[in-house]
């Protein structure tokens, strides 16, 4: 048997207020404030001669450049390979702009002094949790919970997975040195008008846990959430409703958290795969054009009629999908691929499988479904951001999601084939 050693820490990385905000189309403002500090977790596992790191960032996205440029920077510093670090972004809508790539359809604003700063930050907690190292016991656990996230496009029908995924780490004593969350919903509780730094939901839940344990890092990532966000479970857009949300996964994680047996060993492994994502055939400009009316007719019929809140909301981001489609079909004339990459941590008997966007929640089923592990979490915005993976029947609703991506109907089956291929 390999003994286990772990190590977590957490380090600030909220920008200078003025820095500019990524995730809504409609907010044009920069920030003016801080509501609660945007953070990062790093959990550094060793077992034998291998090592594990999953880094979790309270940003939108980053680029799979960013990734590899951290990558490179812990393994020079630390020895940890590039394959068996993973980065993970919550993608709360109130953090800060300047880590996307460059995505069609997509306003975005690299930002390469914010990125260099960071990279430095995320290696230099490497480090720090290197030297922390100390013998550990791991343990899986898994609940469910409702009230949070429902399908964006049919509340009452549509998938979504309820499912909450915990990876514990214990020290000797038995007290919970961290605690890895998986759950998927977009963090979009604070809409457009806020303009304060915030890591929505996410956030509130690890400080609500904190209270209960105040030496534990939690880092939370997302799972199923490409067609999953707070539309129509929010009862408003404030920062008392990001508490009341939080809480609610803080109180699921709490549970399971008393249920996990933890044992002091487990085999560690990183794998990663190259995959190449089909570009979708767009419509020409007169049809794109025709539909950009369409939805602007029934934007003003559902005003009319005095619509609910979530059933404007989701014809606004129809008529937005429509706008982004339009700009790509100009954008990506001529292009037929874009590449990124899939990989897979393996913890024990936990598969992370770490997908470069906005899954959907049938892919993220499927995975956890077909995968030979006891047990499987899916990591939304993991590594690199390239946009909604939406599935065929999703691109047939003519969603939001489904105009604004880029990508072809089997982009989706092609990333799930890839993950699973990559488990063993």
């Amino acid at each position: 048997m390999t003994e286990l050693f772990a190590a977590a820490v957490e380090i600030d990385i909220t920008p200078p207020v003025g820095t500019g905000f990524d995730g809504y189309a409609a907010r044009q403002a920069a920030s003016i404030g801080v509501h609660d500090p945007l953070l990062a977790q790093l959990l550094l596992l060793k077992s034998g001669s291998q090592t594990v790191a999953v880094i979790s960032l309270d940003l939108l996205g980053v680029s799979l450049d960013f990734t590899n440029r951290v990558r490179s920077g812990i393994q020079e510093a630390i020895g940890v390979p590039g394959e068996c670090v993973l980065s993970a972004c919550s993608h709360t809508h109130s953090s800060a702009a300047g880590f996307l790539p460059p995505h069609p359809g997509i306003k975005t604003s690299p930002d390469a002094e914010l990125q260099r700063w960071l990279t430095r930050q995320l290696i230099g907690a490497a480090r720090w949790a290197a030297g922390r190292l100390q013998p550990a016991r791991l343990g899986i656990g898994q609940g469910a919970i409702a009230g949070i996230g429902l399908n964006r496009n049919n509340p009452q029908g549509g998938a979504v997975d309820e499912q909450v995924t915990i990876l514990q780490i214990e020290n000797e004593s038995n007290e919970p040195l961290a605690v890895l969350m998986n759950y998927g919903c977009h963090p979009t509780v604070l809409g457009y008008e806020n303009l304060y730094f915030s890591a929505d939901f996410p956030g509130a839940a690890r400080a609500t846990l904190r209270q209960i344990y105040p030496q534990t890092i939690f880092l939370f990532t997302n799972g199923a959430s490409g067609d999953i966000s707070t539309r129509f479970t929010r009862r408003s857009q404030d920062f008392a409703e990001v508490d009341r949300l939080g809480r609610l996964l803080a109180g699921e994680v709490l549970k399971v958290m008393q249920f996990i047996l933890t044992q002091p060993d487990a085999e560690l492994s990183g794998k990663v795969a190259e995959v190449e994502l089909k570009l979708r055939d767009f419509p020409t400009p007169q049809v794109a054009q025709q539909e950009l009316e369409r939805l602007q007719a029934e934007l003003y019929r559902l005003k009319a009629a005095h619509a609910s809140h979530g059933e404007l909301r989701r014809a606004i981001t129809c008529l937005e999908g429509a706008q982004g489609q339009a700009l790509m079909a100009q954008e990506l004339a001529g292009r037929r691929v874009s590449h990124s990459q899939v990989q897979v941590l393996q913890i024990g008997e936990l598969a992370l499988v770490a997908l470069p966007g906005e899954a959907f929640t049938p892919t993220v089923l499927e995975i956890k479904q077909r995968s030979p592990k006891a047990c499987t979490a899916v990591v939304s915005y993991a590594n690199d951001y390239q946009g909604y993976f939406p599935d065929a029947p999703s691109i047939l609703e003519g969603s939001y999601e489904a105009l604004i991506s880029p990508y072809a109907a089997d982009t989706a089956e092609i990333l799930s084939e890839t993950a699973l291929n990559l488990i063993t």
